[in-house]
């Protein structure tokens, strides 16, 4: 394991240029520093767009590493974290996608902490009520505000992911809002300024 001190220069630490390095040189060290280092953080991204599927973590953590180790040689040391992240996060939305499942809200995602057990229900009844909004779009339109209103994805990288032009993305986000805002209001829930 590469010793503890970090020390920047340029942005990216001593310790990140030996583990680029090492992985440039095709030392298998520097892959399992990479692993022991980013495994934690890697999982996590992919249990945050597929909760509640562990082996597929498990795979997607997996297939992560093994697409660093491929790209090795080109990997750029100003952003691996990063990189990491969005290679994992990629693959996970192209897993929901083939499963043609739709994207889920964590069940906590909406709930403030409550100061009473009728505020509880109220926001238990909001969740169900926002989660049958999101429904009511078509699965494209569900997962661009997903994407980009839960995940906090930018628009143009999410219309990047999708396979969208960033203006249709747009337009189908402002559309959604409507409907969503719509839809809303027939089932009883007002907004300021409107």
């Amino acid at each position: 394991m590469i010793g503890e001190a970090r020390f920047t220069k340029g942005g990216i630490t001593i310790q990140e240029k030996e583990l680029l390095a090492r992985l440039r040189r095709s030392d298998p060290a520097g892959l399992e520093e990479l692993i022991e280092r980013y495994t934690p953080y890697v999982s996590a991204v992919a249990a945050r767009v597929l909760p509640g599927c562990p082996e597929e973590w498990e795979e997607l953590t997996a297939e992560t590493f093994l697409e660093a180790w491929s790209r090795r040689k080109t990997l750029r040391g100003d952003n691996l974290k990063g990189w990491l992240g969005t290679v994992v996060r990629n693959r996970a939305f192209n897993r929901l996608r083939a499963k043609r499942e739709t994207l889920p809200l964590e069940e906590d995602a909406l709930l403030l902490t409550p100061d009473s057990p009728q505020i509880e229900l109220e926001q238990k009844e909001l969740e169900q009520v926002l989660c049958r909004a999101l429904d009511s779009l078509e699965q494209a339109d569900r997962e661009l505000f997903v994407r980009h209103y839960y995940y906090g994805q930018t628009v143009a990288k999410a219309a990047e992911e999708m396979g969208l032009n960033l203006s249709t993305a747009k337009t189908r986000l402002y559309r959604g809002r409507e409907r969503l805002k719509n839809y809303l209001k027939e089932v009883g829930y007002e907004f300021e300024g409107t």
